[in-house]
Formats: C-alpha cells, sequence, structure tokens
C-alpha cells in the first residue's frame, strides 16, 4: 500500500510539472487556443493536488472531462477551425454536465463519455492539420480516460493526462523540411 501510494504521489508530481511546463509552452500560442489550453492545465494541477489530500477518485470525476473538453477546444483552434464562443461554451458545459452527473450519481461512466468525445475530436482534429504529437496526445487521454474507470491505476491515470497535456502544448517538432513532403513542385 505505501508503494502505491508513493507511486502515486510521484505520478501527481509529474502531472504538476508537466502543468507548469505546459503554461509556458503555451505561450506562443494564438488567444484562441492558449486560453482554453491554460484552463486545461489549472484542471489538471487541480487534480494533482488532490492527489495529495487524498481526494483524488472524487475529483477525477469533474476534472477529467471538463479538463478533456478545454483540451477539445483548444485543438479545434489549434489544428482546424476555432469553435465560435456559443459551441464553445456548449462543449465546456457538456463536459462540466458529464462529470457532474457522474458525481451526483455514482456512475464514472458519465463522466467517461465527454472524455472519449474530446479525445476523439483532438485526434480528429490533429489528423486534419498534420501533426503527429497531438494525435499521440488524444491517444494518450483516450487511454487515460480508459484507465480512470479502472480500480487501482490512479498513477497511470495522472502519467497518461501529463503526456496528453504535453502533447498538445508543444509545438509540432515533426515538420517536413522537404518540399515534396509539403506538396510544392519540385524545383529544377
Amino acid at each position: 500500500m505505501a508503494f502505491d501510494s508513493s507511486l502515486d504521489i510521484c505520478a501527481a508530481g509529474a502531472l504538476f510539472a508537466a502543468a507548469i511546463g505546459a503554461w509556458g509552452l503555451a505561450a506562443p500560442l494564438p488567444a484562441r487556443a492558449r486560453i482554453y489550453l491554460r484552463f486545461a492545465t489549472v484542471l489538471f494541477s487541480a487534480l494533482a493536488v488532490s492527489v495529495a489530500l487524498g481526494m483524488a477518485d472524487i475529483a477525477a470525476l469533474l476534472l477529467l472531462p471538463l479538463a478533456s473538453s478545454a483540451l477539445l477546444v483548444a485543438a479545434l483552434a489549434r489544428f482546424a477551425k476555432p469553435l465560435p464562443i456559443f459551441p464553445a461554451s456548449l462543449v465546456l458545459v457538456l463536459g462540466l454536465a458529464g462529470g457532474l452527473g457522474a458525481l451526483v450519481s455514482g456512475h464514472a461512466m458519465l463522466a467517461l463519455v465527454p472524455v472519449i468525445f474530446a479525445s476523439l475530436g483532438i485526434i480528429a482534429a490533429a489528423l486534419n492539420g498534420v501533426a503527429l504529437m497531438p494525435v499521440l496526445a488524444g491517444g494518450s487521454l483516450l487511454a487515460s480516460g480508459l484507465a480512470f474507470v479502472e480500480q487501482g491505476t490512479r498513477a497511470g491515470l495522472l502519467l497518461l493526462c501529463a503526456a496528453a497535456l504535453i502533447g498538445l502544448a508543444k509545438a509540432q517538432l515533426l515538420r517536413s523540411s522537404s518540399s515534396a513532403m509539403r506538396g510544392e513542385a519540385a524545383r529544377p
């Protein structure tokens, strides 16, 4: 039991450090993506702090779907067409409704539904923008949602959330320098 607790604390520290790093990495992004990404960093840092307070299972019911929805809005703003204010607010409200519904009813599946839809939306937006790292970030967010419903995988949940956060905040590293890969005509 002590090993599980120390592993959870280490994973929470990694998530907190990832949230701080993602806050800084989001600085060069446009405001329409930066604001939602930084909102998600605050929510994930609250999840990391809740581990030390012993409330991680309850806090994850509310924070994970809302943070996933914020990451979806940020990914859409970054890799596809940004959502107008009303649809973006609706996405966040649906994430909050899933989390609150899970808290009130005690059924974690209500919190899992917004996480799954958000992660699939992130993957689709990143594929639209031909960005590999955010596709992997969407996959790790999906895996964190699946780890969330499994008992005893708190450290995995926290580390997958950290990977998703950094993967969406980091600038794309795998851009091709080849003109053929960018679709430009070959020059003689």
